[in-house]
Formats: structure tokens, sequence, C-alpha cells
């Protein structure tokens, strides 16, 4: 079964939306979480997304990033 992979991000941010973009843009349609909802996801999270994290893995990729380095993300992750 394929690993998901989330945009952790919250309404009205405008980083996240060019986040969102850019993963389309590739591809990729990434399960959106907004950190709003989970105190424990503010804390880790909250000064630094977007954050694009693969299902079960410690090492997200932080913004800013670009299309190419989305693909090296996933790809270090077996995703294609």
């Amino acid at each position: 079964m394929p690993k998901q992979v989330f945009l952790y991000s919250t309404d009205g941010c405008h980083l996240c939306n060019d986040a969102l973009t850019l993963c389309q843009s590739v591809g990729l349609s990434p399960t959106i979480v907004d950190i709003v909802e989970d105190d424990n996801l503010v804390h880790l999270y909250g000064t630094y997304i977007p954050v694009l994290l693969v299902e079960r893995e410690e090492q997200g990729l932080f913004w800013p990033f670009d299309a190419e380095q989305i693909k090296q993300y996933l790809k270090f992750y077996g995703i294609s």
C-alpha cells in the first residue's frame, strides 16, 4: 500500500496555497492537514508551515521548497 503524503497547513496561509500549487505541478495531491485542529501539530509546525511529510517518516520537507525539491523528497522515500 502506498504511503500517504501530508501537507501541514492552515486556512488563510498564502505560502501553504503556494506549496499546494507546487505539489500539484509535480502530480502530487497531498492530504491537507490543518494544524489548528491539533495542539501538538501547532507546537511542532506552527512557525514552519507549510510542511510536506510522508506518512510514517520523521523528516519533513520544510518551506521554502520548489518542485525539484518535492520530487527529490518523494524519491528518497520511494514515492514516484
